[in-house]
């Protein structure tokens, strides 16, 4: 799973999965076809259930989507009267390819929460991890602030992360770490990166009220970058500085742990400004 993926998307091959189980419930139409009466259509009916249930588990709702609804086209053509054509002449069949279809819509929608769980479960597991790196770093002394930029910038997909330090007054970058193809700005919008012009997280990675208002039909900035002040003793030392991209959304987990690094950070003695500015790092 790439980085992009791990907090905007929910991991898996869903087309894949999908494109299977439809030559799946080809090949099982096509091999129970000769025996459907020796077979039962009472088993040829769970047969082509696991192939959705097994689609939706690992591909996905998608995936689910597909295998339910291929798996009731391939049990109409090839096991119901009259064979070889998508009509059904009994009533007794109509009601068994609509529970087909309706089970497979339903095995969609829980494979799609299992997977959504793995998936957060291991997105707060690499969480976690980064903030023990985090932590250790600001105990012993170490470039904490290069490490939270590296680790956000792997750990969101991000575009750019960058680190300052200072006060209202002034401010310095110390970390920054960016994609090779970023061509320099907020975002690649040919905006200057401006702190103070983006939004900013609370204590609790929160957005401020509105920010999600669509504005003459296009996503605000808010999706695609944010700014958490760090504050130590009720001062203000810094502030860290997440891009990720036209269309990419901060969701509220990934929102809470650039407030939980930059309350890290702001614990961690200063350090001097980078000497290039930045460090461009490929995916």
């Amino acid at each position: 799973m790439g980085a992009d993926d791990r907090w905007t998307r929910i991991d898996g091959e869903g087309i894949v999965w999908g494109a299977g189980a439809f030559v799946a419930s080809v090949v099982a139409g096509v091999l129970l076809k000769p025996d459907r009466s020796a077979v039962g259509l009472e088993n040829a009916t769970i047969i082509y259930l696991l192939i959705v249930v097994v689609a939706a588990a690992y591909g996905g709702r998608t995936a689910g989507l597909v295998a339910a609804l291929t798996a009731a086209l391939s049990y109409d053509f090839f096991l119901t009267t009259p064979y070889n054509r998508l009509t059904i002449d009994s009533l007794s069949q109509v009601v068994t390819v609509a529970l087909l279809l309706g089970s497979g819509l339903v095995a969609s929608l829980a494979g799609r929460a299992r997977r959504r769980s793995g998936t957060q479960a291991r997105q707060q597991a690499d969480a976690i991890l980064l903030l023990n790196a985090i932590t250790q770093a600001v105990a012993t002394g170490g470039d904490a602030d290069r490490l939270a930029a590296e680790g956000l910038y792997r750990l969101l997909g991000a575009r750019r992360v960058t680190v300052m330090r200072g006060g209202p007054a002034g401010q310095a970058v110390v970390a920054d770490v960016a994609d090779v193809a970023d061509p320099g700005d907020a975002g690649g919008t040919g905006e200057a990166l401006d702190p103070h012009d983006l939004p900013h997280l609370d204590e609790q990675g929160r957005l401020p009220r509105g920010v999600f208002l669509v504005r003459d039909g296009r996503l605000p900035r808010p999706l695609r970058a944010a700014a958490v002040t760090l504050v130590h003793g009720h001062e203000q030392v810094g502030e860290l500085v997440v891009i990720t991209g036209a269309g990419r959304a901060l969701p509220p987990a990934a929102r809470l742990t650039l407030a939980t690094v930059a309350h890290a950070l702001a614990a961690a003695p200063p350090r001097s400004p980078t000497s290039n500015g930045r460090q461009s790092l490929t995916r």
